[in-house]
């Protein structure tokens, strides 16, 4: 290895991960300014969130997108934000910022593709709870962090209680025993974190890096140091070294089988229905339309993101109008009191025809809705009016679309992710050597906090 000094101007900044924080950032501002930036509102999670039985919608797909820049809390977003600047910025400089990027939303992609694929083993709840966060994309960035720096030395640091408890590892120790935590985890069905889209993530890095760099090899590559740069020519890289590359091969391996296993389950999903609502307001002469989703099971439900059919859909679901009698037919005329989640006293006037499929579900609803509407501060989530006898003539169809759903899009995506894990295997097991850098003698590592 050769090392030339020479004077030189400062490091080049990352400015696409600067860009990448500042915009999911404004986007955590934004939908927790009704909670005081602690959490995001229900309401925004439910606009912004992906749910996998929503793709049966063109007109939702931008959740793909949209989910990846919302988070849950002041927690998720601070260390998915540390793990973006600190892992990050190294990947940047390296490939450019070009690259970096479409690393980084190949891998919120391949994100997607893994937690719903892998929905069959989860149950099929998971097809209408809302997933939100950078974290998918940026485990890609991981599992590049992995195949480019495999014997970079980091210091981790975690906090047992109140006392920091920090150690030095090689990064692809670290990262390994991460990657297998996910797929563990994953496995488990250890609490409420979508780890196979962290596991989908950072297969799609280890395959990302190695199509947007390998040809970078022969060149020289560059470190600044503050007034110097120390150009190093690449030499031929021991890579992930023997034991690690078993390991992981054994880890994508079960991976493999888990996403084959998915794609034999996914035609047998059931009890995640999907809710049309048409909505014309008499009182405003407008009219609107949205989808809902809803497990009868749970209760769980994500409503809709326009204001009149979400509404309605709130007064059906506190009525308890969604369930009746299986495998009927009946003539709803009712007059009901009832209390919103906010704890006001509404009342809610129903004439329509529902019915209710086998299950005891309502599938069907054409009438007429009155209801007092509330008047809710955006800043602050409280109620500071309402609006009575507000008039709407409604249509609800509703369907149990996860058996669909899994026919048409998770068992394709449970194959997917089985290939995308082969190629992943293929290139970690094979093409390590041709992504690995050869760190400079001189480098001092960073010190990273615990795993996200």
């Amino acid at each position: 290895m050769s090392y030339e000094l020479m004077w030189w101007g400062k490091r080049r900044r990352p400015w696409i991960t600067y860009l990448l924080i500042a915009l999911n950032t404004i986007v955590y501002f934004i939908t927790s300014s009704q909670n005081f930036f602690y959490s995001s509102s229900s309401d925004w999670i439910d606009m912004l969130a992906y749910v996998p039985v929503l793709l049966q919608y063109p007109e939702q797909w931008y959740r793909v997108i949209s989910s990846m820049f919302t988070h849950g809390d002041i927690f998720h977003i601070f260390f998915n934000m540390w793990f973006l600047y600190m892992f990050g910025k190294e990947l940047e400089n390296i490939l450019g910022g070009i690259k970096f990027m479409v690393l980084y939303f190949i891998s919120g992609f391949s994100a997607i593709i893994f937690h719903t694929g892998f929905i069959p083993l989860w149950g099929p709840l998971n097809l209408i709870i809302p997933a939100v966060g950078a974290s998918g994309a940026i485990s890609g960035i991981l599992g590049a962090y992995l195949m480019l720096f495999p014997r970079r030395r980091l210091s981790i640091c975690y906090f047992l209680f109140i006392m920091p408890l920090c150690f030095t590892t090689v990064a692809s120790a670290f990262l390994l025993f991460w990657f297998a935590l996910q797929v563990i985890y994953g496995y488990l069905r250890f609490g409420s974190v979508a780890f196979f889209a962290h596991v989908g993530g950072f297969i799609a890095g280890i395959i990302a890096v190695y199509m947007l760099f390998r040809k970078r090899r022969t060149e020289e590559f560059a470190e600044d140091f503050g007034f110097f740069r120390i150009y190093t020519t690449l030499m031929p890289q021991i890579g992930l070294g023997r034991t690690i590359k078993i390991i992981l091969a054994l880890l994508l391996i079960a991976v493999m089988a888990g996403g084959i296993y998915a794609g034999i389950m996914a035609p047998n999903l059931r009890g995640a229905y999907v809710v049309d609502i048409k909505v014309w307001n008499i009182n405003q002469e407008s009219y609107s339309e949205g989808q809902a989703a809803y497990a009868p099971m749970t209760g769980d439900r994500i409503t809709p993101s326009e204001d009149d059919p979400r509404i309605i859909f709130n007064r059906l679901y506190w009525s308890g109008l969604f369930s009746g009698p299986p495998s009927t037919q009946k003539i709803l005329s009712d007059e009901l009191q009832i209390r919103s989640e906010q704890g006001v006293l509404i009342t809610i006037k129903i004439n329509g025809i529902a019915t209710y499929d086998r299950y005891g579900i309502l599938t069907y609803f054409s009438g007429r809705i009155v209801t007092d509407v509330l008047k809710i501060s955006p800043m602050w989530n409280v109620v500071v009016g309402v609006e009575r006898n507000v008039v709407y003539d409604v249509n609800i169809s509703a369907r149990d679309l996860a058996g669909e759903t899994g026919r048409n899009i998770v068992l394709p995506l449970s194959y997917s992710s089985s290939i995308i894990t082969m190629i992943a295997l293929y290139i970690a097991v094979n093409k390590d050597r041709e992504i690995a850098v050869e760190e400079s003698l001189y480098y001092t590592p960073p010190i990273m906090p615990g795993p996200i």
